[in-house]
């Protein structure tokens, strides 16, 4: 037998704040739980923006850098700074484009793959250790959860871009 969905002022109980404000409110407690992590490779502060370009370029090869920022949403002048950065530590070269050789495509040096494979286990072993008390299906369930949350975030970009734009300039 189908079960009918609740709609959410169904789960509202009297004198508690409704859904949408505690997953509002929880978000931004988790964003800021993970903005506070510093990035240091080698003694250099590496910013996380400079890591986003980085797994970009790993994840989809080497790339132009107009790519890199339609790809992570970052103005073009930004990716820039962070390539210098990324490119003075090593962890990035310029390589010519093999379809136009006058322009130059980015890649994620050795190091670079290296510094992004030990994030990557350490962000694993970190999830571990976040989900180590939770039961499985909650785990599958969260998982199942982000999917959606990012599939929405994905179909209401533009549209919430904008609306961020409007109020922080129309008041």
């Amino acid at each position: 037998m189908h079960q009918a969905t609740k709609s959410l002022s169904d789960h509202v109980e009297v004198g508690e704040p409704d859904p949408i404000s505690i997953v509002e409110r929880e978000f931004g407690t988790l964003m800021m739980h993970l903005i506070r992590y510093k990035h240091q490779v080698n003694g250099d502060r590496i910013d996380r923006m400079a890591l986003m370009v980085l797994g970009t370029l790993s994840y989809c090869g080497p790339s132009r850098l107009t790519t890199i920022a339609e790809r992570t949403g970052l103005d073009p002048s930004t990716v820039s700074r962070q390539v210098a950065d990324l490119e003075k530590a090593g962890l990035l070269a310029r390589e010519s484009d093999p379809e136009d050789r006058r322009a130059i495509q980015l890649k994620a040096t050795d190091a670079g793959q290296a510094v992004l494979d030990r994030l990557s286990h350490g962000r694993r072993r970190r999830f571990e250790r976040l989900l180590s008390d939770w039961d499985g299906d909650d785990i599958v369930a969260l998982g199942r959860l982000l999917g959606q949350l990012n599939a929405a975030t994905e179909k209401y970009g533009d549209q919430n871009a904008l609306e961020i734009e409007q109020e922080l300039n129309n008041g």
